[in-house]
């Protein structure tokens, strides 16, 4: 996804992923004031969605920004579906979409990570995504789950 630099910028989410062990994702968010909208979907990153308000600091070593904090919640909620098939990955993908739910691929990890907007029925999503965990398709977290349900 290719950004404007003067509306965009890249920032990086820090999450621990074991003893000692870090992993940064840069992702990409709308300059907004003071503050940042998150404008993809986190793969690795936990606790935040595509929508959110952030802030976050500019380390100047780096040079880059990296986040702080969240300023305010979008409403949507973020899903990570690790598939057992590649073969399984675009069939999810499309039935996901024509249900108002955008998604990105991670093929490396065999892995998509879904936005879930607000508007959505979420007990249509899970039980979809429990469906596809208990036939043994994939297998899947609830990385920043907005909806009740």
């Amino acid at each position: 996804m290719e950004n404007s630099k003067d509306t965009s910028v890249k920032i990086g989410f820090v999450q621990k992923i074991g003893e000692g062990e870090f992993e940064t994702e840069t992702i990409w968010c709308e300059i907004d004031g003071e503050n940042f909208v998150v404008d993809n979907i986190p793969f690795v990153a936990k606790g935040i969605s595509s929508g959110d308000i952030i802030s976050a600091e500019y380390d100047t070593d780096d040079e880059m920004y990296y986040f702080e904090d969240i300023v305010q919640t979008s409403g949507n909620s973020t899903v990570r579906i690790m598939f057992y098939d590649n073969k399984d990955i675009e069939p999810t993908r499309e039935w996901l979409n024509k249900n108002n739910c955008e998604s990105e691929g991670f093929p490396k990890r065999s892995m998509i990570a879904v936005n879930i907007p607000k508007e959505v029925d979420y007990k249509l999503i899970k039980a979809y995504l429990d469906s596809g965990e208990n036939d043994g398709k994939w297998t899947y977290e609830e990385s920043c789950l907005e909806h009740e349900y």
